[in-house]
């Protein structure tokens, strides 16, 4: 590791914090309820989510040409867990930013043939979450069907094991939460019915699955 890559990922840990109160305003804004509403402002949280997701993908990504992609789905990721978590919502700003910053960014290293991956791979996720969300209680919604595009997009450049791993991921990790809050609930005593779909945004889960993707390559 060069010291290099360390005072980048160094810089986007920094920055990425240090804009927290910017990624919460977009968050809010993204819901179009610019006045707040009963919406809790915390901008530390949405600005360690930036800061770190983009350290890490700084630290993780194969070449350094992708580090302003990375970094950008990172950043764009912190308003997005926001309003998961928040509103169990990822309105379509946030979703088209994500696909956008992908479809930009990873121009910039110039491989057309890994290009052309990450295009298909956006139709093949996009096609399985759909269809997940359509045949059965997945506990997707259709944000995150909106929300794979990019993921396909990223995944796909790195190669078809990091679409399959990143994915696989996100729902296993999904699972492992709905699996904690269900034996939370029956400790509890609580009822159960319908909680996961209430309790358990899955947006978080497939962002964090992505950069488990990642991490493979």
């Amino acid at each position: 590791m060069t010291l290099l890559l360390i005072a980048t990922s160094t810089a986007v840990l920094v920055v990425g914090i240090a804009l927290g109160p910017v990624w919460d305003r977009l968050a809010r804004w993204s819901l179009r309820d610019p006045e707040g509403g009963d919406w809790v402002s915390r901008p530390w949280f949405s600005g360690l989510i930036a800061g770190w997701g983009g350290a890490a993908a700084v630290l993780l990504v194969p070449t350094s040409a992708l580090i302003p992609a990375w970094v950008a789905l990172a950043w764009i990721a912190a308003p997005i867990v926001r309003t998961d978590l928040a509103r169990h919502r990822i309105p379509d700003t946030l979703n088209v930013a994500a696909a956008a910053a992908g479809a930009l960014l990873l121009l910039v290293p110039g491989d057309l043939s890994a290009y052309g991956r990450a295009w298909l791979a956006a139709l093949a996720v996009t096609g399985v979450l759909l269809a997940l969300a359509l045949v059965g209680p997945s506990g997707l919604g259709m944000g995150d069907v909106k929300l794979a595009p990019a993921l396909g997009l990223y995944l796909g450049y790195l190669g078809w094991e990091a679409v399959l791993v990143g994915i696989l991921a996100g729902f296993v990790l999904g699972a492992l939460a709905a699996i904690a809050i269900l034996v939370r609930d029956v400790v509890a005593r609580r009822p159960i019915g319908g909680a996961l779909r209430r309790a358990l945004p899955f947006g978080p889960f497939l962002l964090l699955g992505t950069l488990v993707g990642l991490l493979s390559t």
